[in-house]
This record gives structure tokens, sequence and C-alpha cells, in this order.
């Protein structure tokens, strides 16, 4: 029965992305927080604030008419700057491993047709972008080490084309690589 809703789930998002693409193109940001402290829901560190900054204005024309973020407050600070320059709103998500409590709140404001940025945790981004539709996108969490990945899902002709970005300092092993 779990299964089962999965796939309506899923299917009602694709038939939702099919009818709002004639008037506006679905666009989704996909970002993972920006670095944090430690601790149980950390802020974030001043790299972390930096990168914030630096996500601010990477996205600040691309037209965000919303922002996801998860029940914890490494995400939350992480879109603060973007929200405060386009004056949006934010919606909050349960984070899930499974990523259904972020498909149900994008169906329920009914954002299918426009722009919207995402900020998810590192062991949700990739089956964030899979549930988009882009079937192909590796299993695996993000390094740890990782903050600079921008993802971007498009829609064209009822199919999700993925575009993989960095914004930012490097990271991680995109940094190693210098």
């Amino acid at each position: 029965m779990k299964y089962l809703f999965i796939f309506l789930a899923v299917l009602s998002f694709q038939i939702s992305v099919k009818a709002q693409q004639e008037p506006g193109v679905t666009k989704i940001f996909i970002v993972r927080h920006a670095e944090k402290e430690t601790g149980k829901d950390p802020l974030l560190t001043a790299a972390g604030n930096a990168r914030a900054g630096d996500l601010m204005r990477a996205l600040q024309n691309e037209g965000i008419q919303k922002i996801y973020v998860s029940q914890y407050r490494r995400t939350q600070n992480t879109g603060d700057s973007l929200r405060l320059q386009l004056k949006i709103d934010t919606v909050h998500y349960a984070a899930d491993t499974l990523c259904d409590n972020l498909i149900n709140a994008i169906m329920e404001h009914s954002d299918f047709g426009k722009t919207i940025l995402i900020i998810g945790h590192s062991n949700t981004l990739p089956q964030i972008i899979r549930k988009l539709g882009v079937t192909d996108h590796p299993y695996g969490d993000i390094p740890d080490n990782e903050y600079d990945h921008l993802f971007m899902i498009t829609y064209k002709k009822e199919k999700a084309r993925l575009k993989k970005l960095r914004y930012g300092a490097k990271s991680g092993a995109s940094a190693a690589m210098q």
C-alpha cells in the first residue's frame, strides 16, 4: 500500500508538471545546507554563513518564487539571505529519506510551473533528484565535506533534465582537485 501511494504521488507530480508546463516552466534548484557547527540542530559556521551569501548571489536573478527547507536550522539559515533579499515565502517540510514529505508539500502548495529552491541534506539530495524525475541519478549520499553542489532540474517534453553546477568556495573533493 505504501508503494502504491508513492507511485500515485510521483504520477500526480508528473501529471502536474505536464499540465503546468504550458503557462510556466518548472525549474527546481536543489542544494545541500551550508557548513554547520556540531550538535543536534546546529547553526551554520562562519564558512556556512559565507556560503549562504554565495547562494543568494548565485540565485538572486533566477526568479525563485519559493524556498523549501527542512525542519533543521541549518537548512533554514542557508536560505535566509535569499528569502530576505527576494521577500519570498519559505515552506518547511519534515526531512525523510524517501522525500515523500517534500513532494507532498510541493503538491500542496501548487508550485509546479514555478521556480523553486529546495535546501536539503547530504543523505536526501540524491533521492530528491530521483523523486523529481531524474531516474538515472546515482544512489548514495553526498560526502560530508561537500557543500558546493547546486543541482538544477528543468522539464522539457515531460522529461526531467538535470544540470550539475557548483557555487561559492570549493569544498571537499572539488577543493582537493585544485
